[in-house]
């Protein structure tokens, strides 16, 4: 699973960040609070400036018109609260109010004497004069337009209003008309055209009805052009004379095989004209004619009257009965008469009957072809005269279909005029004056609230970006709370500037020399909030994020302040490379720490060799010694670790002095194994950034900043001003003799406050140190941070 996509993760993203801008806005609060005597210059500079401009600013009146616009849709009105009105036409309207032509037509409507705001300026000036003070708004969800103006003159201000509001109503009135004017004589060309096109169409086709005739019949009225149908009957004419033809010369192909093969003719009883036309050819009576029609007579008769009662008599009705027996026997009669003639005919003529028989089939089947290729060719020449008649009829019915187009074409214009026509009686869109512009007699320009309140913001951000960009340019912590905001971590104490001491040794520290000097009160604030803390604090190391902040000297005089407390304290200065302790006390060329570590015995042995008394009772110093190649080495090995045991096991309070943590790795060895590190800082020397990467060093070790001491003050420092400017109204030799009543099992309680930032905990007994001669404690783990 991408961590980006994590709702979980991003929520953490989103606290940090919420975080760290809450954080920078505090800094940034606190430093507008370290400088607010920025701030309030601007302020004041900016009230200043915002009087002397509502003082001598030039005053404005204003006034005002509301226009409502009303759309009109055909029959039907659409007024301010109709749905169908668009918010793109009030904007259209919005603009032409301000437009220069409305603007150059209301310049003609003012009179001379409230032209004041045109004076001193050139004509073509005029309307970019006018639309400059001039502006209009929109009444949200209305059909409203407000119109102002400010002017000079609170006359002048409405008479322009009401200039520019009646221009605007003129240019609606004539826009319209004149957008219908233009319109109507357009349509009026476009129905000349039309109707010219009518005409012409009209007379190409009369030419073409007069060239095919009259004889075409329109094709709604299902009916076929009488030339087309006249093809059509001869086409079926003369498919008949070929069926009749093809059954003749049937008819004499069967009698010829009859003849041929001896048979009987066979003339068919169901033809009863042949049967009459055979007859008499071979010189038969007619009355065998007249018996058979009477005979088929009374068969239909008989059939029709049997049809019709049976369905209302049942089979064995008497009349059902008589009539069924009358069909059967005719039926039989006329089979009988039928296989009579043929016999005659087989008997008497059969000979002669077949040859009459054939001529006569001859003869009809000559007729019937004769007749098929006149109808043939009769038909090949209407389809001739159809199929040219027939393109005809094509192109006039194009020519209709053009003019039927043309005509519709025509009324719509035609509809058009007339519409256009309505419109330039009632306009599409009307405005209306619903307010008319009066004087307003106070100012709207300068207002005192504005000009206030404006100020008051102009100043403050103007303060705000002054202190913003002093703070960019200026890289260094401008108050205590500063410090531990971006640090986080206590400022344990603030150590003014401290002017050098005449001497040597111990001379040269203040704490020693000038015990109740204001200067050294901030040293017995430091032991006092050390001596306090929560954290256990008796391995301490001491050291800066540059060269030069002071480290030694704070170091020097915090173990004078531990001494005269009471407390045994050891000095041990792990700077072996520039040993500033060292050269602070005048013990340059002795032995110490970098012999000490190199030496192969033991650590309890040999370090009452190195170890030098001061004139201070309780403070003894181990001096850097004889400068090696590899301190870092050195300070990393197990010896050193043994010297802090040492030293833990027989002293109350051990201070280690080591090099800056940013210019060397020492003091982050040496971190690794005391209980907490103490950060001195110069607040006007040492960058930020630096400082925080100091802070950052030590934590990457684990090694726990316990605080940090602002050292050389100055009482120009606004931000770390303090008050220990009093006295204690007793001698040191009072305090030295307490100290000295002091019973071995408690520690000095003092007598001044404790600082507000310092957490107050549980006094608890020290441990009683060992001797000299004792052999060392086993090492003592350091307390996690």
């Amino acid at each position: 699973m991408n961590i980006d996509q994590d709702p979980a993760h991003r929520e953490d993203n989103d606290s940090t960040s919420t975080s760290e801008l809450l954080k920078t806005f505090m800094r940034f609060a606190r430093i507008l609070r370290l400088r607010q005597k920025t701030v309030l210059a601007t302020l004041v500079l900016s009230c200043l400036l915002g009087g002397c401009y509502y003082t001598f600013a030039t005053r404005y009146f204003q006034s005002s018109a509301e226009l409502l616009i009303i759309e009109q849709y055909r029959d039907q009105l659409s007024s301010a609260g109709n749905h169908r009105s668009s918010e793109n036409t009030m904007a259209t309207h919005s603009k032409i109010v301000r437009s220069p032509k409305v603007i150059q037509g209301a310049i003609e409507r003012l009179p001379q004497k409230y032209r004041g705001d045109l004076k001193n300026k050139a004509s073509k000036d005029w309307v970019s004069a006018i639309s400059a003070n001039l502006s209009t708004s929109i009444t949200r969800k209305t059909n409203f337009i407000d119109v102002r103006y400010r002017s000079k003159q609170a006359e002048s201000a409405a008479a322009v209003v009401q200039a520019v509001v009646n221009s605007y109503l003129e240019f609606v009135r004539q826009n319209h008309r004149s957008a219908a004017s233009d319109q109507l004589v357009h349509l009026e060309k476009q129905r000349a055209t039309l109707e010219a096109e009518l005409d012409e169409k009209q007379n190409q086709l009369q030419v073409h009805r007069e060239r095919v005739g009259h004889l075409a019949i329109s094709s709604e009225d299902n009916v076929v052009e009488p030339m087309i149908q006249a093809a059509m009957s001869l086409n079926e004419a003369a498919l008949e004379a070929k069926q009749k033809r093809l059954e003749l010369q049937a008819k004499l192909d069967s009698v010829k095989e009859s003849v041929e093969q001896g048979e009987t003719i066979n003339l068919g009883a169901d033809s009863t004209a042949g049967q009459e036309m055979l007859l008499a050819s071979l010189g038969l009576s007619s009355r065998d004619t007249r018996v058979l029609a009477e005979q088929d007579k009374r068969l239909l008769t008989a059939e029709e009257e049997l049809r019709n009662i049976e369905p209302f008599y049942g089979p064995n009705h008497p009349r059902v009965r008589e009539l069924q027996t009358q069909i059967i026997n005719i039926n039989q009669f006329l089979a009988n008469y039928g296989s009579n003639a043929g016999k005659i005919l087989n008997a008497e003529r059969r000979d002669e009957l077949g040859s009459i028989v054939i001529n006569k089939l001859q003869q009809d089947v000559s007729q019937a072809m004769q007749q098929e290729r006149q109808l043939t060719s009769s038909f090949e020449e209407a389809r001739d005269v159809a199929s040219k008649h027939s393109a005809d009829l094509a192109t006039l019915e194009n020519l209709e279909r053009e003019k039927g187009r043309l005509e519709s074409s025509y009324d719509a214009v035609k509809d058009q005029i007339r519409s256009v026509g309505g419109l330039q009686v009632q306009a599409p869109i009307r405005a209306i004056a619903v307010s008319e512009p009066r004087p307003e007699y106070r100012p709207v320009s300068p207002r005192l609230k504005n000009v206030v309140l404006g100020s008051i913001f102009a100043g403050f951000a103007l303060g705000c970006l002054v202190v913003y960009v002093q703070d960019v340019l200026d890289d260094r912590f401008s108050s205590p709370e500063e410090l531990t905001a971006q640090l986080g971590t206590p400022v344990l104490a603030m150590v003014r500037k401290l002017d050098p001491l005449p001497g040597e040794g111990v001379a040269t520290i203040h704490t020693a020399t000038m015990p109740n000097a204001v200067e050294t009160e901030s040293f017995r604030t430091l032991r006092t909030s050390l001596t306090l803390s929560p954290t256990s604090c008796e391995r301490l190391l001491i050291s800066s994020s540059e060269p030069g902040d002071g480290k030694t000297t704070v170091s020097a005089n915090l173990a004078v302040a531990f001494a005269k407390a009471g407390k045994r304290t050891l000095v041990i200065d792990a700077d072996l490379r520039k040993p500033g302790m060292t050269a602070l006390l005048g013990l340059k060329s002795q032995h110490g720490v970098a012999d000490l570590l190199l030496s192969d015995e033991p650590i309890a042995e040999q370090v009452g060799n190195y170890l030098h008394h001061t004139e201070v009772p309780g403070l003894d110093v181990v001096p850097a010694g004889i400068r090696r190649t590899n301190p870092a080495e050195l300070l990393s090995t197990d010896q050193f670790v043994e010297l802090l045991a040492w030293a833990d096991s027989q002293y109350d309070q051990v201070l280690v002095d080591c090099p800056p943590v940013l210019a060397v790795s020492d003091a982050q060895i040496v971190g690794r194994h005391v209980d907490a590190a103490i950060l001195v800082v110069r607040p006007e020397k040492n960058p930020r950034h630096m400082v925080i990467r100091a802070v950052e060093s030590f934590q990457s070790t684990n090694c726990e900043v316990l605080g940090i001491v602002a050292n050389g003050l100055t009482t120009e420092m606004g931000g770390y001003g303090y008050g220990y400017g009093y006295g204690y109204g007793h001698e040191e030799e009072a305090e030295e003799s307490a100290a000295t009543r002091v019973p071995a099992t408690t520690h000095e309680r003092p007598h001044y406050e404790v600082p507000a930032d310092v957490q107050t905990v549980q006094y608890a007994p020290p441990v009683v140190p060992h001797s000299a001669t004792e052999p060392a404690a086993p090492i003592r783990p350091r307390k996690a941070a």
